[in-house]
This record gives C-alpha cells, structure tokens and sequence, in this order.
C-alpha cells in the first residue's frame, strides 16, 4: 500500500483505512520462460492444521526471525485465508510468537497491554488494526490465535489513528510526577496530533517549530527517567521515546511532502520513503526491545518487498521499502519476504469497494506458468530457485512488472483464483423489544396540538412589501442573520448584517422573527410600515426562582457532580422512542424540514462522543420508523452538521470530557447563583474551556466552548445544560485556502470558508419513575455564514430539536448489531435512513408531538 491513509471526521465514523492506485506497470516483455520448481500445496483453509504441505518452509525459511507475510493488494478475503494458515505453521512448527501489523504503533502496543491485562484478544485486535482486514470474515479466523496463550500483537505504522486523546492522557499521567512535567503544552499537542491523526495533515494555523519544542520537552524528561532506578517506568519510557521519534517524523513528512495534496495520480511510490523509513524504524525498535520474539509481519508487499530498485520501473527505481531496511539491519538470512500471486478471480479494496479482475497473465509471466500446471495452490522460491533470474510478474497490484525479483521477494505462494473478502458477521442474536414505547407513556412531553399539515389554508390579505430592522432590546444593536418568516406557508427572509430585512406578505399573517440566543418574537402585518423589532434575549426561567447569596466552590459541586453520575444516570443498555424535528433556512425562505420519530438504543458501554479509543466503543443506534418531509429534500448529507446536539453528543452527561474527571480540570468553573424553586436548591455553574482542544471537547475544529449548568443539590444532578459552541473556521479556512484547486480530497471536505459558525445546545433532564435522570429534550440551533471558494456565498440557519422517553433497560442481545443490520448503520442521528423511510399520511394525521421545549439562551464565549 503506497498512499497514506484517510481517516475523515464525519457523523460517526469508523477508523477507514483507504487507497489509490498508481499504474506502476510499464511495458516489458515476458521473460519467465523456463518453469520454475514448485512446492505442491494442499489448502490454505486456516481450520486445517496438517502441515505436512507445508513442511518445506522449515529449510525454505531456514534461521529467519522475522518473516514478511504481504499481499499484492489490499482487499484480496482468500489471501488473508491463505496467510492466517501459514501463520499458524509458522507459530505451531517454528516457534513464532509475534504477529506485527501495518497498523498503528501506539494503537497496538495498547491492545497487548490490554491483552495482558486480562481483556479479550478478539476485541482489543479488532479496535486497533486497521478495518480494511478486521472488518472482514477471513480475519476472524486469525483472533483465536492471539492472546495471552497465543501470538502477541504489535504495530509499526508511524500513522496516527483516532484515540490521540487517549494516548496523550497517557502520556501526560506518566510524566505527572516528574519535574518540569507542568511546562508542556499537551493542548497544542493535541490540536496537532487531532489533524494529523484525522486529515493527515499537519494543521496549516500551527508551527511545527512549536510542535518539535514541545516535544523536546517530553523527550529530555523521558530520558532522564530511562537514566532513574525504576525498571518498569524505564520500560515505558522507552515505548514513549520511539513513539515520540515516529511521531515527529510523521509530522515533519506532513510539512515537507504534504501527501494529502496528492491524488493516486501524482502520488509516487517514492513520497512512501519517509513512512516507510519509520516503519522500519519502529519495527526494529521492537525487535531490540524483546530480543526473544520471532516476529510475523502482516501489511502490503509494496512495504514489506526487499530492493524494488532492481525491477524494470522507473517509479520503483526511487523507491525504498521498509522490508530493505529491515533486511539491511539484520541480514539477509534474519528477514524472508513472503507474498501471493493468482491467476484469476477478483479483488477490492475491502469488502465494501469496488471489485477489478485479476487480469489475465500475458504468455510467459510467472503466473502464466504457474496457471498452465493446474495446481490450485503452490509455492514457489525465488530466494533458492531463481537468484538472479529476470522475471515478469503481476505481485504488486495485479500489474506486469520484469526484473530481478529474488532480490525483493524470497518466496511467492501461488493461488489459481481469488476472491475478494466478505463482511463481517456477528453471532449476537437480534431481537427487537416487543411492544415498542409510545410518546403516549411521556405525559410530561406530550403536546395535543392540530397537526400542522391538517391544518386550514391561512387567508390572507393584500400583498404587503414589508421591511424593518431588527435589534437587540437589551443592547440596541442590530441583530444580523435573523430569520423573519411566515411561518403558514414556509416563507421568509434573513436580515443582513446591519439587521435590515425585506419579505412580501399577505396582510394579517402572522410573521415571526427569530435568532439564535433570542425569544422569538410573533407579529401580526396590517401595513407596510417600517418595523422596528426589539428581540429579547433568551434566559432560562426558573418559577418563583429566589436567589441566596452564598459561597460554594464550583470545582467541588463539579466533583461531586461527576461522583454522582453512576448513581443518577442510567448506566445499563436502554432503549427509547424519540421524535426529531429538522429545519434548514437560507438567506430568503425555508429550504429544507423534516419530522421524522424512531427507536434509539443506548448501549451501557458509550461514554464518548465518537466512541473514545479507536472507535472500540459501542454508541447508540437509531431506527428511523415514521418520516414526514414537510419541505425540501432528505439527503442526509442536507442535514449532517458536526455533533453538537446534531450529528452525535445529544446526552453531554453521558459523553462530554466536561462530565469526566479525568479531565474536568481543563475548564474555568463559576458560580453564578443559588436558587430556590419549589422548596429545592439549584446551584448554576457556568464553565468555559480553558483551550478548546480535541480533549476539552471531545471534537475537532472547536475554538471556544461554554455555557452553563442547573444542579439540583439533592442529588447533584445536572437537570439543564446550556453550551454554545464556536467553531474553529481560522483552521477550516486555512485547510479550505492550503488545498483549494489541488487534487487532494480535502478539497472536496473544505470547500468552503465561513465568516462564522457557532452551534448553541441545551438539554433539559428529567427523573423517570426509576428514579434516574435522562435527556428528555435536545434543543440545537447553528448559524454559519460564508462562501464556497470560487462560488457564490451562503447562509444556513439550523434547528434541530429531539425529544426522548424514559429509558426503558433492555439486554445487551437486544440492542442491534449494525454490522448485522447494515440499513441501522449511520449513527444515532437516523438522517442516513430517511431517504429510505416511508411516507404514512395516516400516522401524522394523528400523532401527538411532545410540547415544544424552551428556546435556546444567550451564552457569551469563553474568554
């Protein structure tokens, strides 16, 4: 695999790994004339352990402690089968004991802590290596052979994964009680390691002077505890002072070669030198570290090959793979390259992409001989049968390339036809519950009103050109970007920036005015007089609110607050009905609503927004099951904004860092009042991110985050959250402005500068008969303003209001796999399946929508 991967931060994503191919190939003639000796093979179905086919491998392989197990491409299901029974051969009959991935370093060197720890294998593999392989059926044959009793797991990729944040806690924990610990800036760290670990990129705002400084800073303290008497904190210090080195390098690569910039076209096999380089790097560091391993690499030929530079391309001539500088430092008798040919069938990059042919071999290639034997597998030696013989093959990507290939590649196992892989299945059982909840059982959310589209034809009046302005009351000041509607026929207009509006009206509709962090304001038009409309702040209004003046310390409500969570909050899987209410408005009208109600399930062990570590988490599941488009269309991508109370994050308790302890220490708390209503006190904590990193927020591109909090002191239950978030757009626009007219495919995810863009998000809990809190409403409005580079500019004003029932626990079988119910897939939103959800005019006729919650506050940024 030449090309570095894309790990994109939208709605939920897993951990992608993607590729593009380059044509390689140049025309040669076929010179493998001769046939070469082969070694007859039995199966390579991995369930069979008589190894009597395979015996040969013994002297094949001969002193070896490091064996190379690539694969011509990513996407080949019979390959990984043929790899995992040579794997167990390997481990079984030559005392093999590590199996070293293509995939991140930090990320499994976590997973076999955690393996040694006492946590499953299977589920600590398939969170940290890459998904092109453990999202497939012939991987999982490999997971029974890892664990304690089995093969270690390692990594040597330099890329970074999502769980940053996790590795940097890490970090920051174990350099706690050393001196000048206190002096790194692990917030600039994290905003680095975020976009390179999410764009693969370095962030264009940052220096990587600063970054390389910074680490500096880690490097010296790490080195004085290599140098102190406690072995176990030496050990450690040695993973974190490689890890650091590869880092750096992968950041510098992001500086000097921006491979991001490049599409498979311009992207060379040569811009791979630098990854490749620290691969080989970390994978030697290994090797040093634990001088007893027989290490068993699993990755791509096009990394794992010896000297390429001796084939007949001109591009591979520039190209160093990390399996030369493995055998370089070893020898060559310590490293034996092993790979795959075919002679037919089908490939794809996963088992989601698009398949290709195997081509058919021209006359005289290796696997034109290999084909015309008829075996259907064999192996064959380059290392002891063709030293020195120019050969024509298709092992790298499925394209003829000539020249001498024993000096990259020692042994080819040859397949007669392959197939790409299949997805992966669960065997969780699928239950549904029986008796789905009604919005019915939620008497304190339910709203008898007409449904809105049974409702009568306004009549209106004579056609009005009405005008005005609109201000602030408090402050006087224009309000710009506020939408003046008529809400009966989903008509209307934005103010500009100086609060100045126009919009044709019928006299006597009722128009309302509305912005983000404002009561909405309703009018009736009699005239064309010029209006002059006041629009009052919003504030959260507590009933017969008393305020006591007395000294509390925010941090300990906070603390106490986050002790009580385990006891307040439902902590087992549950399940709840929820009813969604979108809306988009543009500069002049309504563009795009929908309702939509649905099933959502919760599983016990979602606790971060994006489903923390890797992704390994499982987070809450959405069955969209009544939709009513009112206006526009239901593309998903329409509606898809980041979290916030949009795409993810609608219960902050259960996932904000604000709620964690672990890091609750990188926010400004306050307390505002103590209040009284109905006889119970409420303390109100405001708070604001000290630096709104990816660790304070627990999201990308985020610049400041604030707000405030209603804490029942009873209990020390938060009953109302209110945020607003201010969106980084000096970061996105400087990604929009670095990448605009490149071939990279960033340019297609930032295409747009924003003169602005902020989300405000308020949650009201509630106390269900169990006796725990849960989000009964989530109330999120955005505004973003800007243009799309080289097009015209845009305006979009978002709502999106949910409203949920008490939680109902259900068993762990009964929350739905989405690996096994793929039309589920697409997070806990449900604007992915709304293109596929009916119409039932009949349902809406009579639904009762819950009453609609309080307005969304004023909250000022967090200086």
């Amino acid at each position: 695999m030449f090309v570095p991967i894309r790990q994109l931060a939208l709605l939920s994503i897993l951990l992608l790994l993607s590729s593009s191919v380059r044509t390689l190939a140049q025309s040669a003639p076929a010179t493998t004339t001769q046939a070469l000796p082969v070694h007859a093979v039995r199966t390579i179905d991995p369930a069979d352990t008589n190894f009597s086919d395979l015996d040969f491998l013994r002297q094949e392989i001969g002193g070896a402690r490091v064996v190379m197990l690539g694969e011509p491409t990513h996407g080949v299901g019979t390959v990984t089968q043929a790899k995992i029974r040579l794997i167990r051969f390997l481990q079984e009959r030559m005392g093999f004991t590590t199996v070293a991935f293509e995939s991140g370093f930090y990320a499994l060197d976590r997973a076999e802590r955690e393996v040694q720890t006492g946590a499953p294998a299977s589920t600590a593999t398939m969170a940290s290596v890459y998904p092109v392989w453990t999202e497939t059926e012939e991987f999982q044959a490999l997971l029974p052979l890892l664990g304690k009793n089995g093969l270690r797991v390692a990594g040597f990729d330099s890329q970074i994964g999502w769980g940053n944040d996790e590795m940097l806690e890490e970090l920051e924990n174990f350099l706690k009680p050393e001196k000048g610990a206190d002096g790194i800036a692990y917030d600039y760290l994290d905003e680095c390691l975020s976009m390179m670990g999410e764009q693969n990129i370095f962030p264009p705002s940052h220096q990587i002077v600063l970054f390389n400084m910074q680490l500096g800073k880690v490097r010296k303290i790490l080195e004085r505890i290599g140098a102190g008497p406690d072995a176990k904190r030496r050990e450690r210090a040695a993973f974190w002072l490689q890890h650091i080195r590869s880092v750096q390098a992968l950041a510098h690569d992001y500086t000097t070669n921006d491979p991001a910039a490049k599409d498979s076209a311009d992207f060379k096999a040569a811009d791979s030198n630098a990854r490749d380089a620290q691969m080989a790097d970390n994978l030697l560091w290994y090797l040093r570290q634990h001088p007893q391993e027989k290490v068993l690499c699993w990755g791509a030929i096009g990394h794992l090959s010896g000297k390429v530079s001796s084939l007949e391309n001109a591009e591979l001539k520039q190209f160093k793979p990390m399996g030369q500088i493995v055998k370089a430092a070893l020898g060559e008798d310590a490293v034996y390259v092993l790979s795959t040919l075919a002679g037919s069938g089908a490939h794809g990059f996963g088992y989601w992409g698009r398949h290709q042919t195997v081509p058919l071999p021209a006359p005289g290639t290796l696997e034109a001989n290999l084909l015309a034997q008829g075996q259907e597998y064999s192996f064959v030696s380059l290392k002891h049968d063709a030293p020195g013989r120019r050969l024509t093959t298709y092992a790298f990507e499925f394209l003829p390339i000539s020249g001498l290939w024993s000096e990259a590649i020692d042994g080819l196992l040859y397949l007669k036809s392959i197939q790409p892989p299949h997805a992966a299945t669960s065997t969780v059982a699928v239950l549904q519950p029986a008796t789905p909840v009604s919005f019915a059982d939620m008497p304190s959310a339910k709203l008898g009103q007409q449904n809105a589209a049974l409702r009568p034809p306004v009549k209106t009046g004579t056609a009005l050109a009405l005008s005005g302005t609109v201000l602030d009351r408090k402050t006087g000041k224009p309000v710009p970007f506020a939408t003046v509607a008529v809400p009966a026929r989903s008509a209307g207009t934005v103010t500009d920036a100086q609060g100045r509006f126009r919009l044709a009206v019928g006299r006597g509709e009722l128009v309302q005015v509305s912005s983000i962090g404002y009561e909405p304001a309703m009018l009736p038009v009699q005239s064309a007089t010029a209006l002059s409309v006041q629009l009052v702040p919003a504030a959260f209004a507590l009933a017969d609110v008393h305020v006591i003046a007395q000294s509390q310390d925010p941090k300990r409500i906070m603390k106490k607050v986050i002790r009580a969570i385990e006891k307040n909050y439902e902590q087992q899987d549950y399940v709840q009905q929820t009813y969604t209410h979108r809306r988009i408005m543009g500069f002049d009208t309504l563009r795009h609503e929908v309702e939509y109600t649905g099933q959502e399930w919760t599983p016990a062990e979602y606790h971060h927004w994006a489903g923390g570590f890797l992704m390994l988490e499982k987070r809450p599941i959405k069955r969209v099951q009544e939709k009513r488009t009112i206006t526009g269309g239901v593309d998903g991508r329409v509606y898809s904004e980041p979290g916030h109370g949009f795409s993810g994050g609608f219960d902050p308790v259960r996932v904000s860092p604000l709620f964690k302890a672990a890091t609750v220490s990188k926010f400004r708390l306050q307390l505002d009042s103590i209040e009284q209503r109905g006889g119970e006190t409420y303390y109100v904590l405001s708070f604001a991110a000290k630096r709104a990193s990816h660790r304070a927020t627990g999201m990308g591109f985020v610049k400041g985050y604030s707000g405030k909090l209603y804490v029942r002191q009873q209990d020390y239950a938060i009953t109302r959250y209110e945020s607003l978030w201010q969106h980084d757009t000096v970061e996105v626009n400087a990604i929009a402005h670095k990448y605009y007219g490149t071939k990279s495919s960033l340019r297609n995810y930032f295409s747009a500068v924003f003169e602005d863009h902020r989300t405000t998000h308020v949650v009201t809990y509630q106390r269900s008969s169990a006796g725990r809190y849960y989000a009964a409403t989530s109330i999120a409005q955005s505004v973003e303003t800007g243009h799309v580079l080289g097009r015209q500019p845009f305006y979009n004003q978002k709502t999106c209001d949910v409203y949920y029932t008490p939680p109902i626990v259900v068993p762990a079988a009964e929350v739905p796999d989405v690996k096994a119910r793929p039309e589920l897939s697409g997070g806990s939103t449900g604007i992915w399946q709304l293109s596929k959800a009916t119409y039932h005019p009949e349902f809406w006729q009579t639904y009762q929508r819950p009453a609609p919650a309080a307005p969304a506050p004023t909250l000022e940024a967090g200086n």
